[in-house]
């Protein structure tokens, strides 16, 4: 007990110390980024890259206090610079801008398809990986058809943030739509570690210039917009292909990360005259070795609701619900092949199928695994077996049309 005094001093001394905040920095001395965009440069080794920063005008987001926000001036603003590496073209961009650049509120990553097609995103998660300044939680996108900085800055309705804005898109569509995956950049780092990833696309609808400017969204129908589209095949880094529409939900149900969707059956008068609601989908995928080789099982399961009738027929009867079905699992069982033989065309395992036999045998993996993708999956046997559950047909059994 006689320590008790000196205890108790050291503790008061300490709460003195450590206390207060000694890196802290003001919001009014940073300039937030809220997304980077990456494209080719040039061939020459100081300009291999040139990256786009998209700082957001907090004045403009906020409004000042006692006034309005101006509908004149843009709520982010874009600065570009290129350099040999990523991080000195960050560096670069600094000077350009009043205050310091913060960027753990990043929430986007572009990255222009002429890069991902010639050069390759390999070595661009170094940077982000090695700097603590970055959270790995943001999505990255790849963008199809144009150039991140193009994509950075177009104008969005809505939302007046764009990165905001195609985020919660990736969002909102992965949940209702189910054809794009949400690929954050800690999940394409582990992805590239391997020989094979996954990317969705973004693109640009109209003309690109048009949507560089407060007038893009001051009209009902805005002359440049962003839209989500298909998921890109990579490999060794590269953008080999796009899965699009049915090929893309294919994939995204043998990876289990289809949540809802809409399936369009044919009827007797009328092709796609019902639309059903998917709710549920659960993919089991299963592996046997057989005469030296694996052999994959992958099997659906899923539940939707009838949504919409446009032809004539009777859905009290059970004979009908069971035909619908039938058509669900032909259908899905289709687009799942469809994804099969894509990857296997690009001899990319997307589907990370390789994991499954390296668990079932772990001597036969060690065997084919500097192979498995050029040679060993292209000819590998899958068989797909799909069951689909119609649990509702809504409040009308019998639609109006005769």
């Amino acid at each position: 007990m006689k320590h008790r005094p000196f205890i108790i001093l050291f503790m008061l001394l300490s709460t003195v110390l450590l206390s207060g905040c000694w890196d802290r920095a003001e919001l009014q001395d940073l300039d937030i980024v809220s997304a980077i965009g990456i494209d080719e440069g040039s061939d020459d080794l100081d300009n291999r890259y040139h990256v786009t920063v998209q700082v957001i005008n907090e004045g403009q987001i906020a409004g000042v206090q006692g006034q309005g926000v101006n509908g004149n001036i843009a709520p982010v603003t874009i600065y570009s610079a290129t350099g040999s590496n990523v991080e000195e073209a960050l560096r670069k961009i600094a000077p350009k801008l009043p205050q310091e650049l913060f960027y753990p509120h990043v929430q986007l990553l572009v990255i222009g398809e002429e890069l991902t097609r010639k050069k390759g995103i390999e070595d661009l998660f170094d940077w982000i990986e090695r700097d603590t300044r970055f959270r790995t939680l943001f999505p990255v996108l790849v963008a199809k058809n144009s150039t991140a900085m193009n994509v950075l800055q177009i104008v969005t309705s809505l939302e007046p943030i764009p990165s905001a804005k195609i985020v919660g898109a990736l969002e909102a569509t992965q949940e209702t739509w189910g054809v794009f995956s949400s690929t954050r950049a800690d999940k394409v780092i582990k992805q590239l570690s391997g020989e094979v990833a996954v990317l969705t696309g973004v693109q640009i609808i109209g003309p690109p210039e048009k949507g560089n400017s407060m007038t893009n969204v001051q009209v009902i129908d805005p002359p440049a917009e962003l839209e989500l589209l298909g998921l890109g095949i990579f490999k060794r880094g590269k953008l080999q292909r796009w899965l699009v529409e049915d090929a893309a939900r294919g994939a995204m149900l043998i990876n289990n990360e289809l949540t809802k969707t809409i399936v369009n059956l044919d009827c007797e008068q009328k092709k796609k005259g019902i639309a059903v609601d998917m709710v549920r989908s659960k993919t089991k995928i299963n592996t046997e070795i057989k005469n030296n080789k694996p052999v994959f099982y992958v099997s659906v399961r899923s539940e939707s609701h009838i949504v919409e009738v446009h032809c004539p027929i009777d859905l009290s009867k059970h004979d009908i619900i069971k035909q619908l079905e039938k058509q669900i699992e032909e259908e899905i069982k289709e687009e799942i092949i469809m994804a099969i033989d894509a990857a296997k065309e690009e001899k990319s395992d997307i589907f990370r199928f390789g994991e499954y036999v390296n668990r079932k045998d772990p001597t036969l993996w060690k065997e084919i695994e500097k192979k498995w993708n050029d040679e060993v999956f292209p000819e590998t046997e899958v068989n797909v077996n799909v069951q689909a559950f119609i649990r509702r047909s809504g409040l009308r059994t019998k639609p109006y049309i005769k």
